[in-house]
């Protein structure tokens, strides 16, 4: 066992020490000029007033650094989180939770609205026997 785990070690050296080709070293040359001038942004909302949640989120990308934010709100709490991401990692910038309720409230008569920066935006409504059958579903 002894020598397998040897051999194992100086094969596993020995690939690590051999040089990069000039097609890797050309792809991971290619891969940081991307990195550093990648720019993005977009946002997403949903009001569900249906079934008494919201989500949002909203990030933006400038070269190496991904800043953005998302919140939720189920009826019990609605939180928040700012964070940030580039070369030391992802973190947490703020936090923010607040208690809102006692949980959803459904509401059969109710709307969803999704809207995206890169999805437009449309609305959804329950259809009434959809909504009654749903409704006598989580009262039981």
């Amino acid at each position: 066992m002894f020598k397998f785990v040897l051999i194992a070690s100086l094969l596993a050296t020995v690939a690590l020490s051999a040089p990069i080709d000039q097609d890797e070293e050309d792809r991971l040359a290619l891969e940081r000029e991307q990195n550093e001038n990648a720019q993005y942004s977009f946002n997403s909302n949903i009001d569900d007033q249906i079934n008494d949640n919201q989500n949002t989120r909203t990030e933006e990308r400038d070269g190496s650094t991904v800043r953005g934010s998302y919140s939720y709100q189920d009826g019990f709490v609605k939180r928040t989180v700012h964070y940030i991401a580039d070369q030391n990692g992802y973190r947490v910038l703020k936090d923010e939770m607040e208690d809102i309720g006692d949980g959803p409230r459904f509401n059969p008569d109710g709307q969803a609205n999704v809207q995206g920066s890169l999805i437009g935006q449309y609305s959804i409504k329950l259809d009434k026997s959809d909504a009654d059958k749903h409704y006598k579903d989580i009262r039981a």
